[in-house]
């Protein structure tokens, strides 16, 4: 559960898009292949002793294994989170013991999003933040949907700058007008009240 400050508003959260299980899975996969391709071949007895007990349990120890490494790979996705609030970004990681590391918005100088021909196709990449006082930038490695959350992110850089409260989905800053301006060419435009125009001179 993520801890917000006191009217502290969450606009977005993101999590690391799925291909980074695409490694894990792939050689989870092919460790219990090559293990159970190794059982079919090896002879069944060795020196007129059975083996196939102890091929099974080799077989049947690989897919725990497996099994493990996956729900422990599962578990550290499930629990690294990108957090965009209006007042901070915040990187949470760890499953029992949790870290949080957060960059204040009136820190933030600037973004970047870094996504290859195929990450954009998927809809990953890494959102790389740059802020006032740290070395360096922060990176927020194959998130999903990097550009989406960079955009929330500007958004609420400048809402925040500019006192205006900002949740995803508003309209950007500057594209509002003041209250209660209506513009030209709109229903209800007019001069504002006790103005007349001004007196006609002759020849004009």
């Amino acid at each position: 559960m993520r801890k917000l400050l006191q009217d502290e508003r969450e606009i977005r959260v993101a999590r690391q898009h799925w291909s980074v299980f695409i490694s894990v899975v792939g050689g989870c996969l092919l460790v219990v292949a090559v293990i159970a391709g190794l059982g079919r071949v090896l002879p069944s007895h060795v020196s007129s002793v059975s083996i196939d007990s102890a091929k099974t349990f080799v077989l049947v120890l690989a897919i725990a294994g497996a099994a493990a490494v996956l729900t422990t790979r599962w578990l550290r996705w499930r629990y690294t989170t990108f957090t965009l609030t209006d007042r901070r970004v915040m990187v949470g990681t760890g499953v029992l013991s949790r870290h949080t590391e957060s960059i204040a918005l009136d820190r933030v100088q600037d973004t970047a999003v870094r996504q290859s021909l195929l990450a954009r196709i998927f809809r990953a990449g890494d959102v790389e933040i740059e802020s006032a006082g740290r070395d360096g930038t922060e990176v927020l490695a194959r998130i999903h949907d990097p550009q989406g959350f960079s955009n929330d992110l500007l958004n609420a850089v400048e809402a925040h700058r500019t006192g205006r409260p900002y949740l995803a989905g508003e309209a950007p800053p500057g594209g509002t007008v003041p209250q209660g301006y209506t513009p030209p060419g709109t229903a209800g435009y007019g001069p504002p009240p006790g103005y007349g125009s001004p007196p006609r001179q002759d020849g004009l």
